[in-house]
């Protein structure tokens, strides 16, 4: 009963966080700040306390595929939230928020039990996991801020006086956080890799090699872009789609599989 209050009032408020930034997204003084940081608090609090009820049970730790995008969409929306803070993120917020609120409510219906009764902690295995997970979300929100630059872009070239005089931040800053977070990721990815083969030992084992593969091809793809704009200046529409299958197939190779066999197969 209680991971069910939670999933409810932490949906609730996304989805009121996410009708209060909609409502003035055009507006030239914006969303409050204010009432979209306390919508988003409560929702992100709640969101929190699901998290450490639905993984840590009287039984052991479960640990599905599903707690784990909990995990990272409360990541994502923290670290999306505090940016905003500070930088106009005006585009994001609806999409964070939104998925924070289809992804808690669909916790619900999804089954997800793996349950462990103890967890070997290996420094090598922590730090693999924890740059893994700080590189998704970095390069998540960096693919979002470059659906941000393309839908500006976009408007910007149409003559849309609306988003001339609305809140939504220039174009040239979110370009330039856009590259910031793309490096920053990149870096992550990379290092979350190398700590994958110095520290694990199946990294090519039959049943994580399809993991690695897309892995690999995802950070490949993100090193050629960064690479290709600080060398040779490459930005626009192609720069933000390629960013954008880079980040499916890094989600394939995070989640493709696991979904697949506790989601699809239910095998647990």
């Amino acid at each position: 009963m209680l991971i069910i209050s939670l999933t409810i009032i932490a949906s609730l408020f996304y989805v009121l966080a996410t009708s209060h930034v909609l409502s003035r997204l055009f507006h030239q003084q914006g969303p409050s700040q204010k009432v979209t940081v306390i919508l988003s608090t409560v929702a992100i609090v709640a969101h929190m306390l699901l998290l450490v009820n639905s993984v840590f049970r009287s039984d052991g730790q479960d640990l599905s595929i599903v707690n784990v995008a909990l995990l990272t969409c409360w990541v994502i929306v923290v670290s999306v939230t505090a940016v905003s803070l500070k930088f106009p993120a005006t585009l994001l917020l609806p999409v964070v928020y939104g998925f924070g609120a289809l992804l808690t409510i669909a916790s619900l219906f999804i089954p997800h039990h793996i349950m462990l009764q103890s967890i070997n902690i290996e420094i090598g295995l922590v730090t693999h996991i924890s740059l893994s997970l700080l590189a998704y979300c970095i390069l998540i929100i960096a693919t979002l801020y470059g659906v941000q630059f393309y839908f500006i872009d976009k408007r910007l070239k149409r003559k849309d006086l609306a988003i001339v005089h609305s809140h939504l931040p220039p174009l040239m800053v979110v370009e330039r956080q856009l590259y910031q977070l793309l490096n920053l990721g990149t870096i992550l990815l990379t290092f979350a890799l190398l700590s994958g083969f110095v520290f694990l030992d199946g990294m090519f084992a039959k049943e994580f090699i399809h993991k690695t593969i897309l892995s690999l091809v995802a950070w490949a793809i993100f090193a050629v872009v960064a690479v290709g704009h600080m060398k040779k200046g490459w930005r626009g529409k192609p720069v933000v789609v390629t960013i954008m299958v880079a980040a499916f197939v890094l989600t394939l190779a995070y989640f493709g599989s696991r979904f697949i066999q506790e989601v699809i197969l239910n095998k647990f």
